[in-house]
């Protein structure tokens, strides 16, 4: 059974926002910020319609298997993506990249290459805004525009979204069900700060079904962290692991 919180148990203690954290995210959020919000009612999204309207918040799950999920955000970017795909190749591994709209448009190429070498393309909105802070339109507008700009490069419509830093309300997951998307946020997180403890408490702590994130963009990548991402990667991988995308993970990789 997957690890993932349904739209309406988040929607129970009106107002409720799941926070993780990213690349970019400040350590921790001021108390006069929170309290600045908009209130619980100004934030709950009430869906139009009849019928089935849902979506999943998902943190890890269970495999069967040695299956794991590596998530790459932020990018492209020409100085780092590269190095990523690089790695990949070398493992034989598969990841899914959550891109920014805005440097999608600015690198297609890349889009291009990472879907043809078998990478999954996930919507991380077109400018990497807070979607607990916008109102329901712009976060709309957001992330169909970067879906419609990953679909026409790749061919293929992506199926999830991860909201930047970790941050989504009942504003955000009405548009993702609207969308058909599921949300992936993670369960582990290799930093640009300290990578390489990162990387050991991964070994140390993964399990089939986890969820890991890193950064092919923004202030986290390095060669540093490409340099223990390819250590975890291939320590994984000689431990008889299979790194798949995160879509592979929920669903069971094709045979």
């Amino acid at each position: 059974m997957n690890s993932h919180i349904d739209r309406r148990k988040l929607l129970v203690g009106a107002g409720l926002v799941t926070v993780g954290a990213a690349a970019g995210a400040a350590a921790s959020f001021p108390v006069q910020e929170a309290e600045a919000a908009p209130g619980p009612t100004t934030r709950t999204a009430v869906p139009d319609g009849p019928g089935t309207f849902q979506t999943t918040v998902t943190f890890r799950t269970t495999a069967d298997t040695k299956l794991i999920a590596l998530t790459i955000d932020d990018g492209p970017t020409r100085e780092w993506t590269p190095a990523m795909l690089a790695l990949l190749r070398r493992h034989g591994a598969k990841a899914t990249f959550f891109r920014v709209g805005e440097r999608a448009q600015a690198a297609p190429g890349l889009v291009e290459q990472t879907a043809a070498e078998g990478h999954e393309q996930g919507n991380h909105t077109w400018a990497h805004h807070d979607l607990t802070t916008g109102s329901q339109v712009a976060d709309r507008n957001s992330l169909e525009r970067t879906h419609e700009l990953l679909t026409r490069l790749t061919g293929q419509a992506p199926v999830l979204c991860r909201p930047p830093y970790g941050r989504i309300d009942s504003v955000g997951l009405d548009v993702c069900a609207a969308m058909r998307y599921g949300v992936a946020l993670w369960s582990h997180h290799i930093t640009g700060s300290n990578p390489r403890g990162g990387v050991n408490l991964i070994l140390g702590h993964a399990t089939p079904g986890s969820i890991v994130l890193a950064h092919d963009g923004g202030p986290e990548p390095d060669t540093a962290l490409i340099r223990q991402l390819d250590r975890l990667v291939g320590s994984m991988t000689d431990e008889g692991y299979r790194f798949v995308t995160v879509s592979e993970l929920l669903t069971g990789p094709p045979s």
